[in-house]
């Protein structure tokens, strides 16, 4: 969960967010609750073009802008229910491989396409959020606004030059694809005010990592408020030079 104390001091204006079932979401609603019209908790599945697409008009028609978007979504698998992270080429199965990419890599990459126009911060103000089946949302920019930021959370094992050791087969090619995408947008979108950047954020202690925490060093299993505020700081001290790159949690640049 992508939350600190120091995403809610510092975040101004509405922080939205999105899971696939928000009356079932309990810790979210705890804290939507103490912070009353900061957090709005809104529907999001990932794999569900049409529930990204009523995001968008949502979002548009309610808020008319962008400033920050966090695609943090993702699954590993824990390779005993699920058949990833696979040891071997022999352990890759279709349905797994087409999940993992619909999840790591197609979801944020549709929802950065569906959501950029709200994130333009130069040239033209007007512009039309597209919501599938017909529907569009003429939106009038405000003005004198700084770079919008999209950040992708990726990973180390992601990097194809720093892969030395094989396995974890559609994890690792999901992430190098998100990667690719990163770069790809960042070309674009610097040209429309939008910066982008994919993040390794280090081992955190989250559910994603769970199974396979008895393998992490000591004192590199990450608090998940250490781990945003660091991503946080790398955020805030982006430039146009960074966009489409690749950093960890400490604001190295990674290999791609």
């Amino acid at each position: 969960m992508f939350f600190s104390s120091k995403v809610l001091k510092q975040m101004q204006g509405k922080i939205i967010a999105c899971c696939r079932s928000p009356s079932e979401a309990q810790e979210l609603n705890e804290i939507a609750s103490r912070h009353p019209g900061k957090v709005q908790i809104l529907p999001l599945d990932v794999e569900d073009q049409s529930s990204i697409d009523a995001l968008s008009v949502t979002i548009a028609r309610d808020h008319r802008r962008v400033d920050g978007l966090f695609n943090v979504a993702g699954i590993l698998g824990d390779g005993r229910s699920t058949p990833g992270p696979e040891r071997s080429l022999a352990g890759i199965e279709r349905d797994w491989m087409e999940k993992t990419l619909a999840v790591n890599v197609v979801g944020p990459t549709m929802l950065t396409k569906a959501l950029a126009p709200l994130m333009r911060t130069s040239g033209r103000r007007a512009v039309k959020v597209d919501g599938g089946g017909g529907t569009t949302v003429d939106v009038e920019l405000p003005g004198g606004r700084p770079p919008a930021v999209v950040v992708n959370l990726s990973a180390r094992v992601g990097s194809i030059s720093d892969n030395q050791l094989g396995g974890w087969y559609t994890y690792r090619l999901s992430k190098a694809a998100l990667n690719q995408a990163t770069r790809t947008m960042g070309l674009e979108l610097k040209r429309q005010g939008t910066w982008i950047v994919a993040l390794h954020p280090g081992t955190t202690d989250t559910d994603l990592s769970r199974p396979f925490q008895r393998n992490v060093k000591k004192g590199r299993l990450f608090p998940v408020d250490f781990t945003v505020d660091k991503l946080l700081s790398v955020v805030e001290s982006m430039g146009d030079r960074n966009t489409g790159g690749f950093y960890d949690w400490a604001g190295k640049a990674l290999p791609f």
